[in-house]
């Protein structure tokens, strides 16, 4: 697989990002149907890892890849962070409204901003950062609603702060070997996974009891089948094909759609409802996430990740280009 600049037609831009959206869409659906699990957060994220390592890797070797130890090299990291992540995803929705969380995690993208620089060569501008802070000021405005439907404990918070932090980890790491490593997108899943399930496994023996594994039961295994298939093994792995294409910066901004899906469907599946002041502090998320998206990052050669790519001023947008496999 080679890597250099080339002109990029319009169809081949359009491509990534048309598939982003629908990354989007199915993230967003994730939490509403996450919060409806009943059984206890750690057996539930141990359950969900294990349910996909299998699947993906008979994906993975039926399509003529393999799980090198180059791979579980480049993985074993980003799996570790999912699997912490994923622990707190579940925590986070036991102890809090979905439109809190999702609101929450909405601040990813400012934390990419920060860290994207020194570690992509993604550099945000005042425009970015100011917009980012807008962005923070309508998930507070969210947070601080009065409606009786939306909530969050100390536990909750503290869940859904290490869950951004986590994901956000996960997701630059994911950024940076897509576009600096030979590894295929079911490579990288089936890896990442993989890790995932071993490093929740043992936290879910040590502060659970073997009984609890037996509450995953009924309905659960359905909400589970949707999260481990769909929201994990199908979705992760179109976003992982999206990073060699699209900047880290860009694609965390458009992730912030997801709050908008998650929010609107916790109304009808987990009956949350919400106030005008939340839903004005949305709508000023959103603005400030069209804003960011509106103008793209300045890309240096100062990241690992930014080899991969060049800036197109004449378009005045950022292209990574890389050959097909």
């Amino acid at each position: 697989m080679s890597r250099h600049p080339a002109p990029a037609s319009q169809g081949s831009a359009r491509g990534p990002e048309l598939t982003l959206a629908l990354v989007i869409v199915i993230w967003g659906l994730g939490p509403p149907v996450s919060k409806l699990i009943t059984a206890p957060p750690v057996v539930i994220a141990s359950v969900r890892f294990w349910v996909s390592v299998p699947v993906l890797f008979a994906i993975t070797y039926a399509t003529g890849h393999r799980v090198t130890r180059d791979t579980l090299r480049h993985t074993w990291l980003a799996g570790l962070m999912f699997g912490m992540n994923m622990s707190f995803v579940f925590l986070g929705l036991q102890n809090s409204s979905v439109a809190v969380m999702s609101v929450l995690m909405a601040l990813q993208p400012g934390v990419v901003l920060l860290l994207a620089g020194p570690l992509l060569g993604e550099w945000a501008t005042r425009w970015h950062i100011g917009w980012t802070v807008v962005g923070i000021g309508g998930v507070v405005a969210v947070i601080m609603g009065n409606s009786p439907d939306v909530h969050i404990s100390t536990l909750g918070l503290f869940a859904s702060v290490m869950s951004l932090l986590t994901f956000t980890g996960y997701y630059l790491r994911n950024r940076i070997v897509r576009t600096t490593a030979d590894v295929h997108p079911l490579e990288w899943m089936s890896g990442s996974t993989l890790f995932s399930a071993l490093s929740v496994t043992p936290v879910a023996f040590i502060v659970s009891k073997p009984s609890d594994f037996l509450l995953v039961n009924g309905m659960d295994w359905i909400y589970l089948i949707h999260v481990a298939g769909v929201v994990g093994i199908f979705s992760h792995t179109l976003m992982s094909w999206i990073h060699k294409f699209v900047p880290a910066t860009r694609s965390s901004m458009y992730g912030l759609g997801m709050t908008v899906v998650a929010v609107l469907a916790s109304w009808p599946i987990n009956g949350e409802r919400l106030t005008i002041q939340q839903a004005i502090g949305g709508g000023v998320v959103l603005a400030a996430v069209g804003a960011v998206i509106s103008r793209p990052p300045v890309v240096t050669g100062g990241g690992s990740a930014s080899r991969a790519g060049r800036s197109d001023r004449g378009r005045g947008e950022t292209v990574f280009i890389v050959e097909p496999a």
